[in-house]
This record gives C-alpha cells, structure tokens and sequence, in this order.
C-alpha cells in the first residue's frame, strides 16, 4: 500500500492502525497471532498468517468494527501451527 498522502490522512491512518492492532490484541482469538496491519485512506490491509478459518474471520470482524476504517483488505494466509 504505498501512495502520496497528505499529512493528515496519515495521521488519520496511523491512528487506525494502532486502534485496529490494539483490537486484535484484545481480542482472546486473534492475540496470539502476528497479524500486520496497514492503513491507506481508511482501507485496512490485514496480512500474515493465523491457524484457522475461524481466526481469519475474527481478524475482519474485529477490524471492521474499528471506528474510521472504510474497507478491509484480506491478505490473510491460513496455515496451521506446527
């Protein structure tokens, strides 16, 4: 995600950003993960890997539900822990 922004939107983004990593780190099914966040004109992009479908599904929930984020981006790669 790479584009030329005003320094507002980026702050704007930085904020979601943290919110969104801060939600998945709350959350007791996506904490364990590594789950990278990013953030361009409110779309968020969620990439890494998790253990299940499930965590997956909960990753999108949680970062849908983060106030000022428009749109998420899956880049979610389902693996498991071995």
């Amino acid at each position: 995600m790479s584009t030329q922004q005003s320094t507002r939107e980026a702050i704007t983004d930085g904020v979601i950003t943290a919110k969104v990593r801060a939600a998945l780190g709350e959350d007791s099914i996506t904490a364990s993960y590594d789950i990278r966040v990013e953030t361009l004109a409110g779309v968020v992009e969620l990439s890494g890997f998790v253990g299940t479908d499930i965590v997956r599904i909960e990753a999108l929930h949680v970062t849908e539900h983060v106030h000022g984020v428009l749109r998420v981006q899956d880049l979610l790669d389902v693996r498991s822990r071995d």
